[in-house]
Parts: C-alpha cells; structure tokens; sequence
C-alpha cells in the first residue's frame, strides 16, 4: 500500500485531538512522568510538536516547491524544547499545536492540491535529496511516533505501581 496525499492529510489532521484527549486536565504529576532518565515527559513532546510544527514541516514544503533542492532545509532543534514554553501549561500548549496544525494544513491544501507534485525534490542537510512524498510520509509517522512515546510516558507514571504485571505490559518494557 503506497502513500495517499488524502489519506495522509486525514492522519495529520487527526493528531491534535488524540493529543489532547491524552493530556488534557491532566495532573503535572502524570505529564512530567518520564520512562527513562534520558525519555522525554508528555509535556516535553507536546512542546516539540508544537515546535515542529511552528519551524519544521511548512518550511520544507515551501522550499520543495519553490527551490528544489537548490540549498538545504535549514536545521532544526531536535533537543528538548519545553524551554520555549517557560510556565505554559501542557493543556495550552497543545491547543497552541492544534491551531497550528490547522493553519498547516490549510495552507498545505493550497500549495500541494493533488498528488501530481508528490515527485518534487529537497535537500535534506543531513539525508540529502528527499521528495515531498517522502516528507509528507515523514511527517505522519513523526505524529504517529510521538504519540506512542506520549503513551509510554504517561503509562510509566504507574510503572511501579502495577507490580508483578509490569512483566506483561509491554507498554513499560526498558
């Protein structure tokens, strides 16, 4: 099964509100859980996907379909970011990334209408020449991969809670 421009769209613009759903009213207790010592909270990763969102996606779709692979996408921070965010809680945070989505989407919409550019190409720093298709695939499973580490954040809040069932839950495995 190969990439849908439509189907792709759907997925993207359904993230905000698993996102929300998984933190909202959420006590800080269960956002600034972490699995690890080097794992990133469920506040840490709303926070950089509403950066990501803000610096990252948009500004290579632009550059795919304006300049090619002419020069490369600029870099990203890939660190934690919840720094940007000093004070603002999870829940606003994730309504700050849903109305960028939102934005994002639409603006998507009038510069990729069809899949008949799918083929353009960029100049990823570090992966070299990359087509849009495979950015917008990217950036599916980018939400997708993030909201899994969400859940295995906020499931690590019981993590020694849940005594001799930690051996079945998956979800908790180091």
């Amino acid at each position: 099964m190969g990439f849908g421009l439509l189907e792709s769209v759907d997925m993207l613009r359904r993230t905000p509100s698993v996102l929300r759903e998984q933190v909202a009213h959420s006590a800080q207790g269960w956002t600034d859980a972490r699995k690890g010592a080097d794992e990133w909270s469920a506040h840490q990763m709303v926070c950089h996907l509403a950066y990501i969102e803000e610096q990252d996606w948009m500004v290579r779709i632009r550059m795919v379909m304006s300049e090619g692979a002419t020069r490369p996408f600029p870099p990203v921070e890939h660190g934690d970011v919840s720094g940007r965010y000093p004070g603002v809680p999870t829940d606003e945070v994730a309504d700050r990334f849903a109305a960028i989505r939102a934005r994002n989407l639409e603006e998507l919409g009038r510069l990729v209408p069809d899949e008949s550019g799918l083929d353009g190409v960029g100049l990823h720093p570090s992966l070299g020449t990359v087509t849009l298709r495979q950015l917008l695939a990217t950036w599916v499973v980018h939400d997708l991969n993030h909201l899994a580490q969400l859940d295995a954040a906020l499931a690590s809040r019981y993590a020694d809670e849940v005594g001799p069932w930690k051996s079945l839950l998956g979800i908790l495995d180091d």
